[in-house]
């Protein structure tokens, strides 16, 4: 999923030096770590997008070919651990963020950061790849639609998630209610721990609609993330946490309950996301190791977006056995997502370095235009469930 790296340096709140924005600022000291490039974090988010990788890789040789070597390996507690770890992330950097940057600018930078590659991703990929599928612009907005569009990407379903947390953090921000953020995060957290007893049935769905968004178990990851700055701070996160990540890791691949399972593949990220934070151990110099893990993490985003439709071209076209086509697939993969990496870096430095030239009053503009368009969509396709 999307990556926030040194490039995205918050952009100081565009207000009067009094009044509420000011006194938000006040009350924040924003979290060193965030304002540099933090080698743990890149490294957990390649981690985490190899996860997905490995997983998707693996269920899908059993699916085509019946072969259940690997996905005896690499089950479905890579792909919770993964997709939480991304969400986790995610919560931390916005709830940093979202703290020293004007609502409307915050938006705007996290639709340029989404969507793009997004959009080059699903429009071509596919296409280049020989993979059946039509352009679908119900999917391509990335709204909360249900049942109702052709995902091409087949990973469209946690970037709706991204898209509805980011503009639930602009519709807080702009209600004035920054200052109890933490506070919603744990009611978040409470009701994700409710919803996953109460409708299980619901925790399975990958696509929903606007009205079960909220009430989703894997949003526990993001507000949990929302809440490690303030845990961070007060040191709450100690290396003998990692037993405990480790252990919650282990108990969700064991549960068959989605809802549970998520449940605890959000703590697990939480720990570890929390221990990212760490100050860093530099050795005298980087080691080939540590410079590709560290690619791997600005890569990421590229690597989640486009390894599912890699996955089945090579299942579809290459002619091998299936152990060696898992290799393939997975090398293939890391492969395309490099150039796809840097492509998507160059573009949102230069998207971002353009809206930045925009006043207050075009973001505030774009930023309702694009609320508005999202809440319009989700709402018509309420009553075409």
């Amino acid at each position: 999923m999307a990556q926030t790296s040194d490039m995205e340096r918050p952009v100081p709140i565009l207000a009067p030096a009094s009044g509420p924005a000011a006194s938000v600022t006040a009350v924040h000291e924003p979290l060193p770590l965030f304002r540099q490039r933090n080698r743990n974090l890149q490294w957990l988010r390649g981690i985490a997008a190899l996860f997905v990788l490995l997983y998707h890789a693996s269920t899908y040789t059993e699916f085509e070919f019946g072969d259940t070597r690997f996905s005896s390996i690499f089950d479905h507690e890579f792909g919770l651990v993964g997709v939480a770890v991304f969400f986790a992330i995610s919560g931390a950097l916005m709830a940093d963020i979202i703290r020293t940057t004007a609502p409307a600018p915050f938006l705007i930078h996290r639709v340029l950061r989404i969507y793009p590659i997004f959009f080059l991703a699903a429009i071509i990929l596919p296409f280049a790849l020989g993979l059946d599928g039509g352009i679908d612009s119900r999917a391509l907005s990335l709204v909360p639609i249900g049942p109702n569009g052709n995902y091409r990407l087949a990973v469209e379903w946690t970037l709706v998630f991204e898209v509805f947390f980011y503009v639930l953090l602009f519709v807080v921000t702009t209600a004035g209610l920054l200052r109890w953020l933490n506070h919603i995060a744990v009611g978040w957290i409470v009701l994700s721990i409710a919803s996953a007893f109460l409708y299980p049935a619901l925790q399975g769905r990958l696509i929903t609609y606007i009205t079960e968004m909220p009430f989703m178990a894997v949003n526990a990851a993001f507000a949990g993330g929302l809440l490690i700055p303030t845990l961070a701070r007060r040191h709450k996160f100690q290396p003998a946490l990692a037993v405990i990540a480790v252990a919650f890791a282990a108990v969700s691949a064991d549960l068959a309950d989605v809802g549970l399972a998520r449940l605890y593949s959000a703590a697990a990220a939480v720990i570890l996301v929390g221990l990212a934070l760490l100050p860093e151990y530099r050795g005298e110099r980087d080691t080939v190791v540590t410079r590709a893990a560290t690619k791997l993490g600005d890569w990421s985003y590229a690597l989640y977006l486009c390894h599912v439709p890699i996955i089945m071209s090579v299942y579809t076209y290459v002619p091998l056995d299936p152990v060696a086509l898992w290799f393939v697939a997975v090398a293939a993969s890391i492969a395309v997502a490099a150039p796809l990496g840097m492509l998507d870096l160059r573009m949102y430095r230069f998207l971002r370095k353009r809206s930045d030239r925009s006043t207050p009053e075009s973001f505030r503009r774009w930023a309702w235009i694009f609320v508005g368009a999202y809440a319009l969509v989700a709402v018509i396709f309420l009553f075409k469930n």
